[in-house]
């Protein structure tokens, strides 16, 4: 049975809770009505346990147990049972009943302001939790740090990339949380959703500006590395746009893939594309991402010729075997055979081209979700900066 051990727990509390709340009856004949009435929902909501409907068990515990200063945190976990199990409408109701008692202590007060929030964000209510989650944040009280970190999710959702900065600048002032490389690197992310903003209007000094906020929050982040020198490549500085796209090939060497085309770029707006090509021919005695070895391949054939790609590639090949490689050298051999070996050798690529594009690309390390394209924010665990290009190393 799902949750069994959760359920039985429930119960014992149920039991607890009508125990310490009836301490106080004086009448002995009340106090035995109560009791028969008791153990009768208490049996009942059994009876629902045992034929595996929690649902009507939850509902009997709930219509059993009365509310007082005792029974709180019961009603409470109830509650947030409830909105695990997708019941946010009855979660909503424990919830709201409990705030309309006046004589609900401080703190179980704030904890239930806190368990409605969390329902109405369960429930897509999101304007109703901002106010209750900015409610608590007025009254400073000990559970802020929480309230923060749903309203971080809130404004993340709404995409208030500007309120989403700046709760989540407050949280980090927690020691708790000042170290937490989840909540810096979602920061980062939220700069790097503005500086995409700023750059799409033509505004390169204001996101470099922004850029360098997400730097503080994440010094190594990737995208702010490469938004940062998209924008200086943007406003000609194209020596400051390769020293950031290098900076990502040393420390994040993962990425390489995504800095050798803006590194091309800048390189041949500088006239030295061959400190391009020594820095690919450092690069790729260590690097086993075989997009080095097409883009040295490329330049080798604008130097050279195709002949001499070819046999470049061939090189490679012959040591380190890849598909991605393979289609490449296809490409140009093809245009140099006769008819009939051109058929046989666009149908193979063709084919190889089918495998190819059935691999992903990328990968989250948190979920393990497969994408083909980049995303920052992985669109299964909502997770920030999890998703990594998958190498394709030698023989893959």
């Amino acid at each position: 049975m799902e949750n069994i051990g959760i359920y039985i727990l429930l119960l014992f509390a149920v039991a607890a809770g009508w125990a310490f709340g009836r301490t106080s009856v004086s009448s002995r004949k009340k106090h035995s009505v109560e009791t028969n009435e008791l153990f009768a929902d208490y049996f009942v909501g059994l009876n629902y346990l045992l034929n595996d409907e929690p649902d009507e068990a939850i509902d009997t515990f709930i219509r059993a147990l009365e509310i007082n200063s005792e029974t709180v945190e019961t009603h409470l976990a109830l509650g947030a049972l409830l909105r695990r199990r997708g019941k946010v409408d009855k979660a909503i109701k424990i919830h709201q009943n409990l705030l309309a008692r006046q004589e609900l202590d401080k703190s179980f007060f704030d904890s239930t302001r806190l368990q409605l929030a969390i329902d109405y964000i369960s429930a897509g209510l999101l304007d109703r939790a901002e106010r209750l989650l900015n409610e608590i944040l007025g009254d400073s009280t000990a559970i802020k740090w929480d309230a923060l970190r749903y309203l971080i999710t809130i404004y993340q959702t709404e995409k208030e990339w500007v309120k989403a900065i700046s709760c989540s600048s407050e949280l980090l002032k927690n020691p708790a949380y000042k170290k937490d490389y989840d909540i810096r690197a979602a920061a980062a992310h939220y700069c790097c959703e503005l500086a995409e903003q700023l750059l799409c209007e033509e505004k390169g000094t204001g996101a470099k500006d922004i850029i360098k906020k997400a730097f503080a929050f994440d010094k190594k982040n990737v995208r702010a590395t490469l938004l940062l020198a998209r924008t200086e490549q943007s406003l000609g500085n194209y020596k400051a746009a390769i020293k950031g796209l290098v900076r990502i090939r040393t420390n994040n060497p993962e990425f390489i893939s995504q800095v050798l085309g803006p590194l091309a770029e800048c390189y041949e707006q500088i006239h030295n594309l061959v400190a391009y090509e020594k820095l690919l021919m450092n690069t790729l005695p260590e690097e086993p991402d075989v997009s080095v070895v097409l883009a040295l391949s490329d330049l080798v054939k604008r130097r050279s010729g195709d002949e001499a790609a070819i046999s470049f590639l061939n090189d490679y090949l012959v040591k380190k075997p890849s598909l991605t490689g393979l289609i490449e050298l296809l490409k140009l051999q093809i245009p140099k055979t006769d008819a009939a070996m051109s058929t046989n050798l666009n149908l193979l690529q063709q084919m190889i081209n089918r495998l190819v594009n059935k691999k992903a690309t990328y990968q989250c390390h948190h979920c393990g979700y497969e994408a083909r394209s980049l995303y920052w924010l992985c669109p299964s665990c909502q997770k920030w900066d999890k998703i990594k290009p998958i190498l394709e190393a030698g023989g893959s």
